[in-house]
């Protein structure tokens, strides 16, 4: 008892015991025409004047003489009892809101957004923390919960809307419902050194490997300017133990719940209120064998509005920021990426070569001042590119493995042929072929691929372009002249000798 009185509005009881011990005793009576108050602890009756029909005692009513509310004259009865069964017909849930809502101004977990209602429900994380959800609720539901006039309590919002901003949140924009989540992590106020901080920073070093300083660039975009696009992350590795799922165990633990982990199919499914509020997509073991499936995430990559569509929600259309981390085993072909795509940064990680079975721990510990030392880094120049970062500041080895890799299967033979081509001939420096030449000369036994198919490859994957309709020798024999469009081929882009230089130039940078 006494602890009660030294915390006279102590918002950690449940509701019971709140008004027991805090409530006042006239609420229990309020709406009642035939009771009056005598003092602060009893109340009397119009029916017998001045008769004391139930007295306070602490946190017990006394009852006396009862004949309205069939109450026995014996019965223990706490306040919160009798205001369940004076003012709420014994209706214990309403009874139960009104303490809440009305006396201990809790706020309503109910919002109104157009014309559906949904339930904010606190949701325990992984790491310790609570993250806020948003629960479809049925309007029948709240009304047999609670009552028909707790509807008008239910603050109404025009719409959705994202406004994603990890330092100055704000939840409500013009009449608009922000469903980007308050960040959960407070920034350690004084300044950070790299020891204060040296398992993040050894992570961010694994992960990104000689991109480091990009590494820590992105991080430091991703938390200040959660608006800016940034290009799709990939980490590949055939082996196990890489370290690659602790790195997005990291960025959910950060991001909390404006971060979400799904399978590349939750990509192509109809209903995308999965992912379609989120700042940041975790896709772990990521394989995308579909195409659809590949141009969507390229979509995401740029994307600036989504059109929110979930089960038994009408659909609505908000902004969209989301940005993609994937994880995968498949170091070369996990998805095809075209050879002038730019929206890609691929990072082969090694292994970890001495196990830390506490770094989660240690992580999670680090990120007040992680999130400061990121605070302390330089300002972010972000005139270089629409995604932050320029063509040679995501190059990589690895990513040019992937684009070698998603070549068609006809160009990877063209290549062969026009490499062999060349070195039985090394006087000659360039050829021209028609697609219908090259057909009769290389394929002619092969009815998968024709004249046009030939065609397709040499423009979109070579990128020639072919010349105006002329006189020619095929493959430069001389035999015969034809009339057409030929492509021309140079011995400079084929030949081993000037693919070894153009590789010792791209491992120099």
């Amino acid at each position: 008892m006494e602890k009660f009185k030294n915390n006279a509005k102590d918002m950690t009881l449940n509701p019971v015991d709140w008004f027991n011990f805090y409530g006042d005793f006239k609420e229990v009576f309020k709406n009642s025409k035939n009771h009056y108050q005598i003092s602060d602890t009893e109340i009397g009756t119009y029916k017998r004047k001045q008769d004391v029909i139930f007295s306070l005692n602490g946190i017990f009513v006394t009852i006396k003489n009862d004949d309205h509310f069939d109450i026995p004259d014996t019965s223990n009865y706490t306040k919160f009892m009798l205001l369940t069964k004076v003012r709420f017909k014994n209706n214990y849930n309403v009874a139960m809101n009104f303490v809440l809502f009305e006396l201990m101004k809790i706020e309503i977990p109910f919002i109104r957004v157009g014309v559906d209602y949904y339930k904010k429900i606190l949701k325990p994380t992984r790491y310790g923390g609570k993250a806020v959800l948003l629960k479809h609720w049925r309007k029948e539901e709240i009304k047999q919960d609670y009552d028909a006039n707790f509807l008008n309590k239910i603050y109404k919002y025009d719409d959705f809307t994202i406004e994603p901003n990890n330092v100055d949140y704000n939840a409500i924009i013009n009449n608009f419902y922000n469903l980007y989540s308050k960040f959960q992590h407070e920034i350690y106020p004084d300044i950070v050194r790299d020891t204060d901080i040296s398992t993040s920073l050894s992570l961010v070093s694994h992960i990104f490997g000689n991109k480091y300083e990009i590494g820590l660039k992105y991080l430091k975009v991703l938390f200040e300017n959660p608006k800016q696009i940034l290009p799709i992350i990939v980490l590949v590795s055939e082996e196990r133990g890489t370290g690659k799922t602790t790195f997005l165990n990291w960025i959910d633990m950060i991001f909390g719940e404006n971060c979400v982990a799904i399978s590349p199919d939750d990509v192509s499914r109809g209903f995308n209120s999965i992912y379609a509020t989120k700042n940041i997509i975790l896709i772990d073991e990521a394989v995308a064998e579909k195409q659809a499936t590949v141009e969507k995430l390229k979509s995401i990559a740029t994307a600036k509005t989504i059109s929110v569509s979930q089960k038994f929600v009408s659909e609505y259309s908000i902004p969209f920021y989301g940005k993609v981390i994937l994880c995968t085993n498949k170091e070369t072909d996990f998805m095809k990426i075209d050879n002038e795509e730019i929206r890609f940064f691929v990072l082969k990680v090694p292994t970890i070569k001495k196990l830390n079975t506490q770094i989660e721990t240690l992580l999670f510990n680090e990120i007040p001042m992680f999130l400061k030392y990121l605070s302390q880094l330089p300002d972010i120049d972000f005139s270089l590119s629409r995604m932050v970062f320029t063509v040679d500041e995501i190059k990589s080895d690895a990513l040019n493995i992937v684009k070698e890799e998603s070549k068609s299967g006809l160009y990877k033979e063209l290549e062969i042929i026009i490499e062999d081509y060349f070195n039985n001939n090394e006087l000659i420096e360039e050829f021209q072929a028609t697609p219908l030449d090259i057909k009769n000369r290389f394929f002619s036994k092969d009815n998968s691929i024709s004249a046009n198919y030939i065609r397709k490859v040499l423009k979109n994957e070579f990128k020639l372009i072919p010349d105006k309709i002329k006189r020619y020798s095929p493959f430069n024999e001389n035999l015969t002249m034809h009339i057409g469009t030929p492509f021309t081929f140079k011995k400079i882009h084929f030949t081993d000798f000037v693919k070894n230089i153009f590789e010792s130039e791209f491992l120099e940078f």
